[in-house]
């Protein structure tokens, strides 16, 4: 009662055979004063293995958490963007309180994960992050016209696909936190540091990294953009995630970009 959250489970098995084995099918989680089709998380199927000695002492340690198909709804309504992907987790979880009101804020792990298959929905993130782009007149324009041909079909697409994904991370203070995340697709990479809120809250900072073929077909079209590139010939552009789902804003330090092309604008004057 005390997270405002419902929770569903159509089928559920134990065992002890080794350890306790917990299987869930049909399982879905959501808001109390939304339907289910607004869930916020949804799986098939959930295997759950843990160690049975550690919970006399309250330390549930998970040795693997596993659900091929698992979805997340990151928004609100039918065109809201979904995450899907297939999660396998291990974690040592500490809780100092049984009680509701206070096993969220007493709840401490660390643990690792991965995600593979790992799909968003109804959002392709490069063409939101350079709609972000529109501090010179025509910019985004010209860049989405001169894209190479491997990249224009992704493009294109009202998804982005993700290469398998691996972090460590810990939560406390009721916040999960993780120090190096590395999502990656064919089109950018984004590093980033921070953490998500138990109540869906997100402080993330960011770098997206974009190819270097795909970086040199927008210095190309737009000359400025060259000064936005590191060492090894990407452009980098360090982003600020921030906010509650799913009201979540994803904003370029528009300080950083601007700095380098008034540095750029400078140089070419200094050249003349």
């Amino acid at each position: 009662e005390s997270t405002g959250k419902d929770v569903r489970i159509d089928n559920i098995s134990l065992s002890f055979l080794h350890g306790l084995w917990v299987q869930a099918r049909g399982l879905a989680i959501k808001d109390k004063d939304k339907t289910w089709g607004d869930f916020l998380l949804k799986a098939k199927n959930m295997d759950v293995s843990v160690k049975i000695l550690p919970l006399l002492k309250k330390d549930i340690q998970v040795q693997r958490l596993f659900a091929p198909e698992l979805e997340i709804n990151t928004g609100a309504g039918v065109n809201s963007p979904v995450f899907r992907c297939g999660l396998d987790l291990n974690a040592s979880i500490l809780i100092s309180s049984l009680s509701q009101d206070d096993m969220l804020k007493t709840l401490s792990a660390k643990g690792n994960i991965k995600l593979t298959n790992a799909v968003l929905n109804n959002i392709n993130v490069l063409n939101a992050a350079l709609d972000k782009l529109n501090m010179l007149p025509g910019l985004v324009r010209k860049l989405k016209d001169n894209l190479p041909e491997k990249y224009k079909p992704l493009m294109e697409k009202n998804s982005t696909e993700f290469k398998p994904i691996n972090t460590g991370f810990e939560i406390r203070d009721e916040r999960i936190f993780f120090e190096e995340l590395l999502v990656e697709s064919d089109a950018f990479y984004l590093l980033s540091k921070g953490s998500v809120g138990l109540d869906q809250n997100l402080r993330i900072s960011s770098v997206l990294y974009i190819p270097q073929d795909l970086s040199a077909a927008f210095s190309n079209t737009v000359p400025e953009l060259k000064y936005l590139e590191d060492t090894k010939g990407m452009i980098t552009m360090p982003l600020e995630i921030r906010g509650k789902v799913p009201d979540i804003s994803v904003m370029p330090d528009l300080n950083y970009v601007l700095q380098k092309l008034i540095a750029s604008k400078g140089e070419a004057l200094l050249n003349r």
